[in-house]
């Protein structure tokens, strides 16, 4: 059976009941969620607090790492620059020995060369010497036509008008 409930209450007094039954209802509620919002707000302050604190370690871990490493990024850019100009310099550079050897071998004994000037800028050749003999000189210009190195080889034929003990100037243009 069901316990019998009398309400003798009046009706202002039943809705201003019920009214209050409603408002702790919903101030309950309200409780509830400011109790609710506080808690996410203190989580999301300590969150707050510990990213913070480890962004502050890792700016700190990164000024240490650049600063460690500055020196070395300097010693670094120190090294290519000297590697930029040493290529500089090779590329500059021309091999001169082989030319010299081919350049003493195919001169005769009877010619003797007072000077020789290598310009590899204009990949020109130019030979100054005394000749024993005309035969010789022509046969030197000869052997010069002759060999793989050289392109295109010029001599003025004044050198050609003496037949013994000839000065000679010979130009010759470089593969």
């Amino acid at each position: 059976m069901y316990p019998l409930r009398i309400n003798l209450l009046n009706e202002n007094k039943k809705s201003l009941l019920i009214h209050m039954a409603q408002f702790k209802f919903v101030q309950n509620i309200l409780q509830v969620i400011f109790l609710s919002i506080s808690f996410i707000a203190i989580s999301l302050m300590f969150s707050e607090f510990l990213l913070q604190n480890y962004y502050s370690a890792i700016a700190q871990n990164t000024i240490n790492d650049n600063n460690k490493y500055t020196s070395k990024s300097q010693q670094i850019q120190t090294i290519n620059k000297l590697t930029q100009r040493l290529n500089l310099v090779q590329q500059q550079h021309h091999n001169i020995t082989p030319l010299i050897v081919d350049i003493t071998f195919s001169t005769p004994e009877e010619i003797v060369l007072t000077s020789l000037n290598i310009n590899y800028n204009q990949k020109t050749v130019a030979f100054s010497g005394i000749a024993d003999t005309r035969q010789s000189l022509l046969d030197f210009q000869e052997t010069l036509k002759n060999n793989p190195l050289y392109i295109h080889v010029e001599s003025p034929v004044s050198d050609l008008t003496k037949k013994e003990n000839i000065a000679f100037n010979i130009s010759v243009n470089l593969k």
